[in-house]
């Protein structure tokens, strides 16, 4: 009997609320969101040139609180997303190491 119920990745899925707060604090950081995305592109060939392409479509002209919302939107088509999301810019290390800590799996 194989896992077909999909469980979203708590983990990776808090780093994408804090990526949110930030943005809705911040708006004009989302342009840090941008460089990745180029950074990305700059990159031919590759899975990262891939995912910069679907990223660009999915948040072309929204607002950074429209990006907010949509990268804190549930489902499988989001969680598919934030597996490989350039927002993780917007965290500290500190923020990125409080999550982590928070999210300890335990596999055993």
């Amino acid at each position: 009997m194989s896992h077909t119920n999909h469980i979203p990745d708590k983990r990776t899925y808090a780093f994408h609320e804090k990526a949110a707060e930030i943005l809705r604090g911040s708006p004009e950081r989302l342009s840090e969101v941008d460089d990745v995305l180029r950074h990305w592109r700059s990159m031919p060939g590759t899975q990262a040139e891939g995912w910069a392409e679907k990223w660009q479509a999915l948040i072309a002209d929204l607002a950074a609180d429209e990006v907010a919302g949509l990268i804190c939107k549930e489902g499988e088509e989001m969680d598919f997303y934030r597996k490989s999301s350039p927002f993780a810019c917007l965290l500290s290390d500190e923020e990125r190491m409080e999550i982590i800590r928070r999210f300890k799996y335990d596999h055993e």
